[in-house]
């Protein structure tokens, strides 16, 4: 996020900004006011005045889309932050930065106007992401969307239909693997079993409308494809995880405090704390011995320092609460 302009910085129009970062004036203003890359002032005349982190940003981001990064996932990186992924090199290139718990990516492909209406209102946006969502097409039913192909394949195709028989259901088949659809959810108000059976068979997201938006946004937020090891890493440049807090010594001596003064919490605690740490070095060195398994034990490590973290804070609690001391032997 841009901080408050200061007074004293310089400020610039929008074509400024352009001319500076070559990047064109509406493109500017689509990623102003669609993914809020930029938080400019506005004069009593209306005029939009971008100070020169806002130049600095600009000119980052038109750098690192160039390179494959989504503007939607990068928008909101500071420049610091947006400065850093360009330093990490060209093996992050593609990587896309880190998400939100809410927020959608990719491209979306949807058929039926009334669920593209309902995703699209300020109402759902609100509720559910906070931003519009990413969808590329809308097709009023599936014969229009078997007629219009695509330019790029849809990362999320979502289907409405009142009713699902064996021949809707071929039909929805037919029309994700002509798009490449990576993932397909399709919801129905009446359908007949074996309908529904062949469709999540093949591996659909099949859902009985109507939903209230926090089901669909959970149905939605089920479609994510799990992070790429560079998206993990990128992950941990924006909310890296905190250091070990404390040693095996102090672990040990924990774990050993008898359990006829205290409850057990102490012990159990340090020791899952142990075995996290164990873990997270274990899983590190499958990372460098493995590198064509690298995606997979660099989202082990991630998971592993996690959970280890979230364990330290809960035996800080616990030792607070039992009047423990925490610290290192003199």
């Amino acid at each position: 996020m841009n901080t408050p302009h200061s007074l004293n910085s310089a400020l610039y129009r929008i074509g400024a900004v352009s001319k500076l970062s070559g990047i064109p004036v509406p493109t500017l203003r689509v990623w102003q006011t669609r993914y809020g890359a930029f938080s400019p002032i506005t004069t009593l005349g209306q005029h939009r005045l971008y100070n020169e982190d806002d130049v600095k940003k600009a000119v980052l981001l038109k750098s690192l889309t160039s390179q494959g990064h989504g503007i939607s996932q990068i928008a909101g990186f500071s420049s610091t932050q947006l400065q850093q992924l360009l330093q990490t090199g060209s093996g992050f290139a593609t990587a896309q930065a880190p998400e939100s718990p809410g927020q959608a990516t990719g491209t979306w492909a949807v058929i039926g106007q009334g669920l593209a209406h309902r995703l699209q209102s300020d109402t759902f946006s609100a509720t559910g992401w906070g931003q519009p969502l990413p969808i590329q097409q809308v097709w009023v039913d599936l014969a229009a969307a078997s007629c219009n192909p695509l330019d790029q394949a849809p990362d999320l195709l979502m289907v409405s239909v009142n009713g699902l028989n064996e021949h809707t259901a071929q039909q929805i088949q037919a029309v994700a693997q002509q798009h490449a659809a990576r993932k397909t959810v399709v919801l129905y108000a009446f359908g007949q079993t074996a309908a529904v059976s062949r469709l999540r068979h093949a591996g659909y997201g099949v859902h009985r409308d109507p939903l209230n938006d926090s089901a669909l946004i959970d149905i939605i937020q089920s479609t994510r494809p799990p992070l790429s090891a560079a998206s993990w890493a990128l992950d941990q440049l924006a909310n890296p995880i905190p250091a070990r807090q404390f040693s095996d010594e102090v672990l040990q001596r924990v774990a050993n405090i008898p359990s006829q003064v205290l409850c057990e919490c102490p012990r159990h605690v340090a020791e899952l704390i142990g075995q996290l740490g164990r873990f997270e070095d274990y899983s590190r060195d499958c990372l460098n011995q493995s590198p064509k398994d690298a995606e997979l034990h660099t989202q082990l490590n991630i998971m592993a320092a996690t959970a280890r973290a979230l364990f330290e804070k809960a035996l800080q609690m616990v030792a607070t609460h039992e009047g423990i001391s925490l610290k290192e032997a003199a």
